[in-house]
């Protein structure tokens, strides 16, 4: 849709607000593919920590649930944080919220 949009402006550049509308939805794209990006990169071991995430858990408490050490747990949590470009567990689960891999 946006394609067709460039292709109209081209001909058209005067069309009101179309060239504002399309540039506020490119940016809007743009943030949920960014998002999605780096969600797509986490592996199956992440994946399986996700929905342990919102539990307020401990790494402690996670790792023994999953049978895996603390340590592993922590690890795959900020590896987690830093694919999805974040910097806190508060703020992976906000993230993986609005991309659709975690229920609200």
């Amino acid at each position: 849709m946006i394609r067709e949009v460039d292709d109209l402006l081209r001909w058209r550049p005067d069309l009101g607000t179309l060239p504002d509308q399309a540039n506020r939805l490119r940016s809007q794209l743009d943030h949920i593919h960014s998002d999605l990006i780096g969600a797509s990169s986490l592996t199956v071991a992440e994946l399986r920590l996700l929905p342990l995430l919102p539990t307020h858990h401990s790494f402690r408490e996670i790792g023994q649930h999953l049978q895996l050490s603390q340590h592993t747990v922590k690890t795959q949590a900020l590896s987690i944080y830093r694919k999805l470009g974040v910097s806190s567990r508060g703020q992976a689960i906000h993230q993986l919220q609005e991309t659709g891999l975690l229920a609200r």
